[in-house]
């Protein structure tokens, strides 16, 4: 398995005591406070149970930045949340639309899985984080046409935050070395957390009232 270890390669710099990666796990405690106001707003138990992925995915991505347990631990269980996340879209795109996806569109998203897991155990953060994206605007694309307003106005959104969760990850792929020697207790990778904030506020504020 790729040794990808929250929070040690992420662009921002360690704490020895205390909480590791203070700025990007307070952005995430930010982000499930806004994500618990929406869950507390939800009527119907779909809703409830997507939003409260959401709110877990984030409530362990900021202990992740906080604590690191050693191995592997943490982001397997970051990557079973983001397919429960998938697999909950899933459900309610077929629930919402009455479509079931067609024998090629399973097979499409079957190959997807397999490299993704491919990905995760050979590849670095950032190609099973494009191949996890890739499932869900998948997902967003099939059922576009049978989707409500209310959901497919908000796809275009929802696509360019993670376009440019992607890159940020990128540009902290390649440059962070570079970045932190210029400016060495800047949090770079809070922007990418910043990022996160907007793509959990639109899904949330357009899923939770299903």
């Amino acid at each position: 398995m790729n040794k990808y270890k929250f929070p040690f390669t992420t662009c921002e710099k360690i704490n020895k005591t205390g909480i590791a990666q203070p700025y990007s796990a307070l952005v995430n405690i930010l982000n499930c406070i806004i994500i618990l106001y929406f869950l507390t707003k939800t009527n119907n138990r779909k809703s409830f149970i997507l939003i409260l992925l959401f709110l877990l995915f984030e409530l362990f991505h900021a202990f992740s930045h906080s604590i690191h347990i050693p191995g592997n631990i943490q982001i397997n269980i970051i990557h079973m949340l983001v397919y429960l996340i998938n697999f909950t879209f899933f459900y309610i795109f077929y629930k919402q639309t009455n479509k079931c996806p067609s024998l090629l569109f399973l097979i499409y998203i079957g190959i997807i899985i397999i490299l993704d897991l491919y990905a995760l155990f050979k590849l670095s953060i950032i190609y099973y984080l494009t191949t996890q994206s890739l499932i869900f605007i998948s997902l967003m694309i099939y059922y576009y046409n049978y989707l409500p307003t209310s959901i497919t106005n908000k796809i275009p959104h929802i696509i360019i935050t993670i376009f440019s969760v992607i890159i940020l990850f990128l540009n902290e792929k390649y440059n962070c070395n570079y970045m932190l020697s210029k400016y060495k207790n800047f949090p770079f990778h809070i922007l990418i957390e910043i990022v996160g904030i907007v793509f959990f506020y639109i899904l949330s504020s357009t899923f939770y009232k299903l």
